[in-house]
């Protein structure tokens, strides 16, 4: 038999959902039926997404994570708006530096993006799950939560915070049937990958991975599309790393 995947009559918010991995796991959720909001940051573009979007089902609008004020305000925008069934945490930076060159603005940055916005996220759309006794969050994390490489404290610092956000709260909410869980992607095919790598590296980054290929976008959003669903009923606190097996290495 087959197994069908539907989100008909649930809403599903996707912060960074204007490119990459964001906007593949926008189209898996469209796919499946649901109601999607997706979040990007530049004013103009959404204005300019919204515009063209011809999907009576997808509403684009703007959040910057990097200011709590401005999340606090969407926040209180989006709950008169809808009820969100879905929090997909997916928006995020990386600025990679060594560790005695990092400064207090940019390690800063990364935490306020990466892991105090999606709390702030969490919390409030958490909150409302709870007294709908039904919700799924699945928070975007990254191997470098799980291992590490030079040049990247300041991002696996903020997503290993996110890993304890998720546990905490997926052990705080399960009673509550709200499924809260991880899912850290690997190296990913993305239009930003193959722009700041060059062949030449891409095949030696292909060569570290035991299936000697890059994820493609919408191989990490399948994944997130199961934690989200009707399908996940008693997965809870887990980190699903889709990385083609390099952190096993």
């Amino acid at each position: 038999m087959a197994v069908k995947i539907n989100l008909e009559n649930k809403t599903a918010l996707v912060t960074g959902g204007t490119r990459g991995i964001g906007k593949a796991i926008v189209e898996e959720l469209l796919q499946s039926g649901a109601k999607v909001f997706a979040t990007g940051t530049n004013v103009v573009q959404i204005k300019e997404l919204n515009a063209t979007n011809k999907n009576s089902q997808l509403t684009y609008l703007q959040l910057n994570l990097s200011y709590p004020d401005n999340v606090k305000d969407f926040i209180a925008k989006t709950l008169e708006l809808t009820d969100v069934d879905i929090l997909i945490n997916n928006a995020g930076i990386n600025i990679v530096s060594g560790a005695d060159k990092i400064t207090d603005e940019s390690f800063l940055q990364i935490q306020e993006i990466n892991v105090h916005g999606p709390f702030l996220l969490a919390q409030a759309f958490g909150k409302q799950m709870v007294k709908r006794n039904w919700g799924r969050i699945v928070n975007i994390a990254s191997i470098w939560g799980v291992v590490t490489r030079p040049g990247r404290l300041s991002y696996s610092a903020s997503k290993m915070a996110l890993l304890g956000i998720n546990k905490t709260l997926a052990v705080e909410w399960a009673k509550d049937n709200v499924l809260v869980n991880a899912v850290s992607p690997g190296f990913t095919l993305t239009e930003l990958t193959k722009t700041t790598n060059t062949e030449e590296e891409l095949n030696i980054i292909k060569n570290k991975i035991p299936q000697n290929r890059l994820a493609l976008p919408e191989e990490i959003a399948r994944g997130v599309l199961f934690l989200s669903s009707n399908l996940n009923s008693y997965i809870v606190g887990q980190n699903l790393i889709i990385d083609g097996g390099y952190a096993t290495i």
